[in-house]
């Protein structure tokens, strides 16, 4: 008696700094790194969850993948910087783990929309897709308690698109709006800030781009600022949650210090930069396109929101309220919006044999 599949429609967003992934109401991130395996040294982690233990194997070496990575391994890989995938050998085993923390049963047949930094070749999206398609043989092992896992699935359909896209489709779906509309996102991540252009609803490629200035940017020029103050020491990810909870006072080595002006300062700056980019991208857009919206997110949109948004209404980009959106999860938003996207895919095989977790 042969099994009956069941499907599942997968988002994924590759990011800079986390893959975030979106699944029936699971959503799961993770760091984008992959590292080597530190010999010697196990079980040892107060969190012994799958997902913050995570190795994957390809049967011939194994890798440290997510947060594991991040805290462990001493030659680690970020799966992509410089808003494009680094390596699609790497991206293709992490995306492979991170597939394995939500399905549960061998022979479900999977459709996924996944989501790479802007400035990733059509060749390299092409390579990526590729080598995600077919049928999947996933070992998967938790480091912490020594536990393997062996998960067979088939990948029927994988669509591979710029990031920002997935917040696009979630945008347009959310609102009911049936018709594509031209726009524009911005998506600001750690690593980078991904700026994608679509026209009748499709991508314009001369109209896109990637920026290196983000959230790292500013945590790195506030460190760097703040040692030269100081004398100390400053890490840019120790002030990433102080960041993130817009706190204006720091404690350093004892002394209290506030930032607030210097942040500003700091923001203000990289929001332009980012403001300039859009305009000139936008200025090679065929003359009869016209802007409807202009959509934000990104993890580093509460940080830089509100500058950007007073920003395009200045420019003229935004004419009334309506034309700015940023949708109520900024971070997962691509993730979800892929899911949504592959889940058209599913709907086309028939919803009897859809089956969501």
């Amino acid at each position: 008696m042969s099994l009956r599949p069941t499907y599942r429609a997968i988002g994924i967003d590759l990011g800079t700094s986390t893959i975030k992934l979106s699944c029936a109401g699971n959503l799961k991130k993770i760091p984008s790194i992959v590292g080597t395996p530190l010999q010697g040294w196990s079980g040892f982690s107060g969190d012994k969850s799958l997902e913050k233990n995570l190795v994957i194997s390809d049967g011939e070496k194994s890798l440290y993948v997510g947060e594991l990575a991040r805290l462990q391994s001493e030659i680690k890989r970020a799966i992509a910087s410089e808003g494009k995938v680094k390596s699609i050998e790497d991206a293709i085993l992490a995306i492979k783990a991170v597939l394995a923390l939500i399905t549960k049963k061998d022979h479900d047949q999977i459709i996924m929309a996944t989501g790479v930094p802007v400035a990733s070749s059509k060749k390299e999206m092409t390579k990526l897709a590729k080598g995600l398609k077919g049928n999947l043989d996933l070992r998967i092992e938790n480091e912490a308690t020594g536990e393997k896992f062996h998960r067979k699935l088939t990948i029927k359909n994988c669509i591979v698109m710029p990031e920002p896209f997935g917040t696009y489709y979630h945008t347009l779906k959310t609102e009911g709006e049936s018709r594509a509309v031209d726009a524009i996102v911005i998506d600001v991540g750690h690593g980078s800030t991904d700026i994608l252009t679509l026209y009748e609803g499709r991508i314009m490629r001369q109209a896109s781009g990637s920026l290196e200035e983000a959230t790292d940017t500013l945590t790195h020029r506030i460190a760097q600022e703040l040692q030269n103050q100081t004398g100390k020491i400053i890490r840019p990810f120790d002030l990433m949650t102080a960041l993130s909870q817009q706190k204006d006072i720091l404690t350093i080595q004892g002394e209290k210090w506030d930032i607030a002006s210097m942040k500003e300062y700091h923001i203000e700056i990289i929001a332009d930069v980012i403001l300039d980019e859009v305009n000139r991208l936008i200025g090679t857009l065929p003359p009869d396109a016209i802007i409807e919206k202009v959509i934000l997110c990104g993890g580093g949109m509460h940080i830089f929101g509100g500058r950007l948004r007073a920003g395009f209404e200045q420019a003229g980009l935004a004419d009334h309220p309506e034309m700015l959106a940023m949708p109520e999860d900024p971070v997962m938003s691509n993730a979800r919006g892929f899911e949504m996207f592959a889940r058209t895919f599913v709907n086309g095989l028939g919803v009897d044999g859809y089956n969501e977790l």
